[in-house]
């Protein structure tokens, strides 16, 4: 009988989700992890944001499941090579993050903002309706929830690219762009950056004054990805000069959001507390639970993360 261990937060949020778990499996050994706790191994984790106590308490796992897509909160120096570690590929996110994107356009082009005011002062005035071609998107990664983002602003009607660090096929009216030698051409053609990159030495920072300043005139970013992957004072200077006049952040690289920090005061940035993508504790639970039996089974199991690349 497989033996899992739950290490996704505070002592509630593992319960809650021992709970979960259980009700999909009953004949399996779930429970949550407590620190300086003596408990039976493990055969397999489930994880978010984990301490390094736990792979020292657990050193007999065979896998590790993340509940999320991303992966940098893992210390992988101190998990086994042969041990695998799988994340959850959407399980509701992608959806999620996809309504914020466009959340994310309409505050980028006003579409509804000024009727707020106008009602509140008795104001009829229909306004000049958005143009969408004057705001093409450029959207950061083409994962599932890249994939979800590009496809619907695609079909709301706005010029939607792409860009990964590698090149793949994709047959689509939307233009591919790939690799560090098509990021200008990339940024050249986008008025509105969206971020859903995984966080890498590669990618953290790539959202700089450089970047930036490539984007078409009176740009706006959205960050739902990793807080490293913006350089905070560049955006901050581009939004006084400009070139950049808004953006909305969901990620930042401190978490919770600092009080004293200047983005909570700045005029043209909106703030959001991580919520962009949520997992949905039962899908993820399911999509976890058929991994597991998967791998029990010698079966291929989707979602393993390539250290190489970190996702």
């Amino acid at each position: 009988m497989p033996s899992v261990v739950v290490a996704v937060g505070r002592s509630e949020s593992n319960q809650r989700w021992v709970e979960v778990f259980q009700q999909l499996q009953p004949d399996w050994s779930f429970f949550a992890w407590e620190p300086q706790a003596d408990q039976a191994p493990a055969d397999f984790a489930v994880v978010w944001r984990p301490s390094v106590q736990l792979f020292q308490d657990q050193p007999s796992l065979q896998a590790i499941f993340n509940i999320g897509a991303g992966v940098d909160g893992i210390d992988f120096s101190q998990i086994p090579d042969s041990v695998p570690v799988y994340r959850v590929e959407d399980a509701g996110m992608a959806v999620q993050m996809a309504e914020y994107a466009v959340y994310g356009m309409l505050l980028a082009t006003q579409r509804f903002a000024p009727y707020v005011e106008q009602q509140a002062q008795q104001q009829w005035l229909q306004q000049e309706p958005i143009y969408r071609k004057q705001w093409p998107v450029g959207v950061m990664g083409y994962g599932q929830i890249g994939r979800q983002v590009a496809q619907v602003l695609h079909q709301l009607g706005y010029p939607v690219s792409v860009w990964t660090r590698t090149a793949r096929a994709a047959k689509s009216e939307i233009q591919f762009f790939a690799g560090q030698e098509q990021f200008s051409a990339f940024l050249q053609q986008s008025r509105v950056l969206i971020n859903v990159l995984p966080l890498t030495p590669q990618t953290r920072g790539i959202i700089n004054q450089a970047a930036l300043a490539q984007l078409q005139p009176q740009g706006f970013v959205i960050n739902m990805a990793r807080g490293p992957h913006i350089v905070e004072q560049d955006l901050i200077h581009m939004l006084e000069s400009g070139h950049v006049t808004g953006a909305l952040l969901d990620v930042f690289d401190i978490e919770p959001l600092p009080q004293t920090h200047p983005f909570w005061r700045h005029p043209r940035i909106h703030v959001t507390p991580h919520i962009s993508g949520v997992s949905l504790r039962e899908p993820t639970a399911q999509q976890i639970h058929q991994k597991m039996q998967a791998l029990l089974q010698n079966q291929p199991v989707s979602g393993l993360v390539d250290r190489s690349r970190m996702y």
